[in-house]
């Protein structure tokens, strides 16, 4: 099936802007028209389905490189507690009670509030993976996910790390990319990460971890290991294969080096970091020292939204007050975090993008909105201005999966009564 997006606002490679036709077909980027004087004349066939988009941006979708989807059920939990007595005394004494029924429901419900703001690819860490990876793919995301590696001291949840192996083993589909994964340096004995790591070497995926969240996971793991946890991790031969690292706060020079070296990507999850007191992430030192950045919104017990525009327009204000430089984090910058950069943490080098031969995942922003205009500067507009509220429809390989309030592959009503029921049984 084709069809065609006429006369949108454009994102661009580049760095560009411009105001054309997109033209998909079998879920591709077939064609871009760019309007002007200049421009080629000709349609794409009677069997071409027509969107008007005047008055819309269309932009990549949004890749959101760190969450936890089903903590939509608790979301807000836990409020004004720090980082570890947030997970001890508020969110493991809930998630201990979770069936793969609840976390079936909250993701679900997440995948929905993604969609509509624009979000069109996920990397998710929850437990239960297999309860779970269908329903983001049947809401219309792609996603990368993951069975969750844990080794407390020197137990090992039993059978985990069989379950890790098996999980990965089973492959990757269209939509869901199946990755390794550890909670964190503290979560794990270092047997259970050479394991892992040696069992990567048949798989060779990327690695979905925290690191470096607070200066007192740090400061420990230098205690246990003589070692940051970005410098461990890599002796351990976890990051061979590349990784995904949520947080980063308090990562060294040394270890912005050993991430270039490893094709480590640090993902920076502003509201998370701020809400749980956790400090600030040397995002320019990062970007300067050839590290690739990408964006996450964490979960909703510590954000408390899924809204990757409000991470854009927080990691721009933040870096630059730091700096006490406007220049800092330009809002090119950030739109890449967003968009190309996390394609390429999560090893999908076909989308964030929006170019010819490119997977067909944007999202249709509508500009005609009172705090949208005047449009003067269009990435600055993006990062400063936009809200996941604002975006209209969202196109995942080609196809419209959300549009004006409505998920064209969800039933709604049955994702709410679901999503409320497990709410109510949590005890919430």
């Amino acid at each position: 099936m084709k069809t065609i997006f006429e006369n949108a606002s454009l994102i661009l490679p580049g760095h560009q802007t411009g105001k054309g036709d997109v033209l998909v077909e079998n879920g591709r980027i077939a064609e871009i028209r760019m309007a002007g004087p200049d421009a080629a004349k000709g349609g794409a066939g009677t069997d071409a389905v027509r969107v008007n988009c005047t008055g819309k941006l269309l932009m990549p979708g949004l890749v959101n490189c760190h969450g936890h989807t089903a903590m939509t059920l608790v979301r807000g939990v836990g409020g004004g507690l720090p980082l570890q007595r947030w997970l001890e005394e508020a969110i493991f004494p809930i998630e201990a009670k979770m069936t793969p029924e609840d976390v079936a429901a909250g993701t679900t419900w997440g995948a929905m509030e993604m969609l509509a703001g624009g979000t069109t690819c996920v990397a998710d860490m929850y437990d239960f993976p297999d309860a779970y990876d269908v329903r983001l793919a049947e809401a219309g995301l792609k996603a990368s996910v993951n069975r969750v590696g844990l080794a407390f001291a020197d137990n090992v949840p039993p059978g985990r790390l069989d379950e890790c192996v098996a999980y990965v083993a089973r492959g990757c589909t269209d939509k869901i990319n199946r990755d390794f994964c550890i909670h964190s340096e503290y979560l794990t004995n270092e047997k259970f990460c050479r394991e892992l790591a040696a069992a990567n070497r048949d798989y060779r995926r990327p690695v979905h971890v925290h690191v470096s969240e607070t200066e007192k996971e740090h400061a420990e793991c230098l205690a246990r290991h003589g070692k940051t946890p970005i410098a461990y991790l890599a002796d351990t031969g976890l990051l061979d294969y590349g990784a995904y690292a949520a947080h980063c706060v308090y990562v060294t020079d040394d270890d912005f080096r050993i991430m270039r070296e490893k094709n480590v990507t640090l993902v920076h999850n502003p509201s998370s970091n701020m809400k749980l007191g956790s400090g600030f992430a040397r995002i320019s030192a990062a970007l300067a020292a050839g590290v690739n950045v990408a964006l996450g919104t964490d979960g909703c017990a510590s954000n408390d939204n899924l809204d990757m525009f409000e991470e854009m327009h927080l990691a721009s204000l933040i870096h630059k007050g730091l700096a006490k430089d406007p220049t800092a984090l330009p809002a090119w910058d950030v739109i890449d975090m967003a968009t190309v950069n996390g394609a390429k943490a999560l090893g999908r080098p076909d989308t964030g993008e929006i170019a010819v031969g490119k997977c067909a995942d944007f999202c249709l922003v509508d500009l005609d909105r009172i705090h949208l205009t005047p449009c003067l500067d269009l990435p600055s507009l993006v990062v400063h201005s936009l809200h996941a509220s604002d975006v209209v429809m969202t196109v995942v390989d080609g196809e419209i999966v959300y549009e004006k309030g409505q998920f064209l592959k969800l039933n709604q009503e049955r994702a709410k009564f679901d999503f409320l029921a497990a709410v109510r049984r949590l005890g919430l």
